[in-house]
């Protein structure tokens, strides 16, 4: 009775809110987001991308195997400008100076160096007191544990775009002006590199084919975090793998489920979904009004688990729990933070932003998991069983590399309209909030034949 009441006031909540939700989505449509550069991304290989969802673009994409962006930003990226540019970040950026003020096909003003709209101290304000009762420090369940070893760079202050549509688009719900960045204005690291594999490391990697979810299984539980809580996330996750999973999966019932792996996995992968703020929108989440817009399924979904670059990896425990990245990193002060987001074709620029893309270019999520675990299944906050190898592969003591898994999303989403992760409603669809979550469910056969492929340093 207790879920049945509260699943009944969350549904009521959710219809008041509706239409005035779908009214904010009709007008948080092409006037908010000025079109990315015209310019095509590099060159990609020949192979064909899956096709695109009812909104996505329709250009075709370029595939995993996109080249990288090198640094120096070639002529089929952008043209060359005869006027001085007036950002200050062409000073630092290994890419030719952009000059003159550029506008997108419908004349809106590109990314430029005067933040518009929500400011960075009113977005703080917006999410509220960070305090608990008694004033004390609150700290959500899924809090704590250790960061990741690299976090993508902050994009620059002046890459913040110079208009985001006026005041149909200062939406309180969140995202702000300042969650998207040009990609182009993101200087280039090395976060997205594997680092070099030592003498008795492990190089080789193991891919994982479960789909993109075309069954549609997708809820607002979150059976690691919020367990027996059938809308513990408060925002919608895509699943693929195990058929099964809801808030209150169990070894068991995940034991028993269908899988939608081709090799029989039956490990649960999930994310939270990205929704398109398309005009006159009807999609809202009917537990949570604060998610609004059509949801995008991804374009490809990579699961890959890699080695160490220092030692060889062991089997991961069976029921193993992994968290990545932090649903609430916007206002617990970001310690689990690991949002990495980036376009094919410039995947050596990753930044914590919304990124916009040139034509022919996909968004793509990049999700490291630790790869260092202490033998337990899970910790009381679900992190601190678990580690970030250092670059050199080191594990702290006590802990053992396991095959770590990198997860990679590619969307083809429409240019020039504003798109956002779901996500908890004070964190206000803050880019940074991306996570990932992951249950291994592969039998002991299968996670062997993972161990050998990765430490024999081969591709399966």
């Amino acid at each position: 009775m207790t879920v049945f009441g509260a699943m009944v006031g969350i549904g009521i909540y959710g219809s008041a809110l509706a239409d005035q939700d779908q009214r904010r989505a009709a007008d948080a449509s092409q006037a908010c987001l000025p079109q990315p550069p015209t310019a095509t991304a590099p060159p990609s290989s020949t192979t064909t991308a899956p096709p695109p969802s009812e909104s996505a673009p329709p250009e075709t994409a370029p595939t995993e195997t996109a080249p990288t962006d090198t640094g120096t930003d070639t002529a089929t990226e952008a043209p060359t400008d005869t006027a001085t540019d007036t950002a200050t970040d062409t000073a630092t950026e290994t890419a030719p100076p952009e000059t003159g003020t550029e506008t997108s096909e419908e004349g809106e003003p590109m990314p430029g160096e005067e933040p518009m709209g929500l400011a960075g101290d009113e977005l703080v304000a917006l999410n509220g007191d960070r305090n608990g009762r008694d004033g004390q420090p609150s700290t959500p369940a899924d809090y704590g544990g250790p960061a990741p070893d690299e976090q993508a760079p902050e994009a620059p202050a002046d890459g913040t775009m110079r208009k985001f549509g006026g005041e149909n688009c200062q939406d309180p719900l969140g995202p702000s002006p300042q969650d998207f960045v040009d990609i182009r204005k993101v200087r280039p690291s090395n976060v997205n590199s594997q680092p070099r594999v030592r003498r008795g490391g492990s190089a080789g990697t193991f891919t994982v084919n479960c789909g993109r979810n075309e069954n549609g299984h997708g809820n607002s539980a979150n059976m690691i975090a919020a367990p027996g809580n059938v809308n513990g996330a408060q925002h919608t996750h895509d699943y693929v793998g195990n058929l099964t999973t809801d808030g209150f999966s169990s070894n068991d019932s995940l034991a028993a489920g269908g899988t939608t792996c081709t090799n029989g996995d039956k490990s649960a992968y999930f994310w939270p979904i990205i929704r398109v703020r398309n005009a006159g929108s009807t999609a809202v989440d009917p537990l949570n009004a604060h998610n609004v817009g059509d949801p995008v399924l991804p374009a490809s979904v990579k699961i890959q688990f890699r080695g160490n670059p220092g030692q060889q990896v062991t089997a991961a425990p069976q029921f193993l729990r992994i968290l990545t990245g932090d649903a609430k990193s916007s206002t617990n002060g970001g310690a689990n933070a690991n949002a990495k987001w980036t376009c094919t074709g410039f995947e050596n620029r990753i930044t914590t932003k919304y990124p916009l893309c040139p034509r022919g270019s996909q968004t793509v999520r990049i999700a490291d998991f630790p790869g260092c675990n202490d033998g337990n299944t899970d910790s009381a906050n679900h992190r601190t069983h678990l580690a970030f190898a250092d670059r050199r592969g080191n594990c702290p003591e006590g802990f053992k590399a396991i095959p770590q898994l990198r997860i990679t999303l590619k969307y083809n989403l429409p240019r020039g309209k504003v798109f956002a992760l779901d996500a908890f409603p004070d964190e206000k669809h803050n880019p940074i909030t991306d996570h990932n979550d992951f249950v291994n469910v592969m039998g002991e056969q299968l996670m062997n034949q993972v161990v050998d492929c990765v430490n024999r340093g081969r591709r399966c």
